[in-house]
């Protein structure tokens, strides 16, 4: 009986995909067809399970994150951080393409969404280094590969979702990412610079009165993961406060202090992010669905007995996890990937003695390289629409970066301390 719900509730799952149904709706509808149709379990189960998940005082950080981003972007205060960043490194070999990556570390400590970075930020750096003379392609692909560092250095939607799935600490789980996060802008970057060498892309001069004007006209906006971070490492507030927080500040710094926006930009942030945190919500709760059934009918614990069977070395398990995830995140949304693998993934860490934080920012990273890895990630389409770029293109161009950010993977997959050092040192 089980062996046929599991043909049932994929079949239909794979159905609705090919028909180009939402993933969060396929999820969802394929749960629920097959606890009608088989009828082994109640569908009220699977609406409670829905309404549960989304009853999740946690969750309520991602919507508001999205919203700070909307108005940074939209404000003018990415704007100025690119400025600042590119008056501090941009004389470096790769000039702009380094400011890239150190304006992605600070928008990071604002929006926790690559899609965000990559699509909002991306948008003045492609522009940027255009202008100055770089490749089309070679301006996507480090607006691509830099845009993944958002997740991992906090505020992290993802690590929202990780945490509170596994009832792990979300503020531990930020406080863990900062140094993975630091470690990939510092690996993009130097593949920045070795390229920008051999391609002989411009630099501009240091300019000290540029650097002061610059970081001015910033300082405020420069303060924004200051006052995100610092909060929630020091606990002054919580995660989902801190995204209050950011939303509240985000205005003041766009409407009030820098005018850049006006009523009808304001709705229009404000309506995007009611529709992109609907979206979000919409896949964990179809995705917390079909990972119900899916525990109910067993393959959770057969998928984890089978990975038992393989190996009893953590650090071999830590490398099949590895690969899966990455296979995986090349075609399914990273949050939905989240919600239907963690409960199998919960028992495996307690038989293999894998920290959960630790877990949770190698798992986290691996689908975020997902979003720029062919043929499917979110972010390579949204930055070849920002250069103007045939996708083919877009596709050339992203695979020398994924070398440095799959060298931060195993890194911090084998060397945990990586991660759970500066969580240790915060107590």
């Amino acid at each position: 009986m089980m062996i046929k719900m599991v043909i049932l509730v994929m079949g239909i799952f794979l159905v609705l995909m090919i028909m180009g149904v939402p993933i969060g709706f396929s999820l969802a509808i394929s749960a629920l067809a097959t606890t009608m149709i088989t009828g082994a379990f109640e569908p009220t189960a699977i609406v409670h399970r829905m309404i549960g998940n989304a009853s999740s005082y946690t969750l309520l950080a991602i919507p508001f994150f999205i919203l700070a981003a909307k108005l940074m972007n939209t404000g003018g205060i990415t704007r100025r951080i690119f400025r600042a960043c590119s008056a501090l490194i941009g004389w470096i070999p790769g000039g702009l393409g380094h400011a890239n990556v150190l304006a992605s570390i600070v928008f990071s400590g604002m929006s926790g969404s690559a899609v965000a970075d990559a699509g909002g930020l991306g948008q003045i750096e492609v522009d940027a280094m255009i202008d100055e003379g770089f490749d089309p392609d070679f301006s996507a692909a480090v607006t691509c590969a830099s845009a993944t560092i958002g997740p991992i250095i906090p505020p992290s939607i993802p690590m929202v979702v990780y945490g509170m799935m596994t009832e792990v600490p979300v503020g531990i789980l930020f406080v863990a990412g900062i140094v993975p996060g630091l470690l990939l802008a510092l690996a993009t970057s130097l593949l920045v610079f070795f390229i920008a060498k051999k391609r002989k892309y411009p630099t501009h001069k240091f300019n000290g009165k540029e650097l002061l004007i610059a970081t001015k006209e910033a300082f405020l906006s420069l303060m924004t993961p200051v006052i995100i971070i610092g909060g929630i490492w020091t606990g002054i507030f919580s995660p989902t406060e801190a995204a209050c927080i950011a939303v509240v500040y985000a205005f003041f710094l766009s409407v009030i202090l820098y005018k850049g926006m006006t009523l009808k930009e304001i709705y229009e942030a404000l309506k995007q992010s009611v529709a992109d945190g609907a979206g979000i919500l919409n896949i964990i709760c179809g995705a917390a669905a079909f990972s119900w059934l899916v525990t109910m009918m067993g393959m959770t614990d057969a998928l984890a007995h089978a990975l038992t069977s393989l190996t009893t070395n953590k650090f071999v398990m830590l490398f099949i996890l590895n690969i899966a995830f990455l296979v995986i995140g090349m075609f399914m949304e990273a949050l939905a990937v989240m919600t239907i693998t963690v409960p199998f993934l919960i028992p495996l860490m307690g038989s293999f003695g894998i920290d959960p934080v630790h877990l949770g920012v190698v798992l986290v990273l691996n689908l975020m390289i997902g979003l720029c890895t062919p043929p499917v990630g979110t972010s390579l389409f949204i930055c070849a629409k920002t250069a103007k770029i045939r996708i083919e293109e877009m596709y050339r161009a992203v695979l020398p970066f994924l070398v440095p950010l799959l060298v931060v993977l195993f890194m911090i997959t084998y060397i945990p301390g990586i991660v759970t050092w500066l969580p240790g040192l915060s107590g």
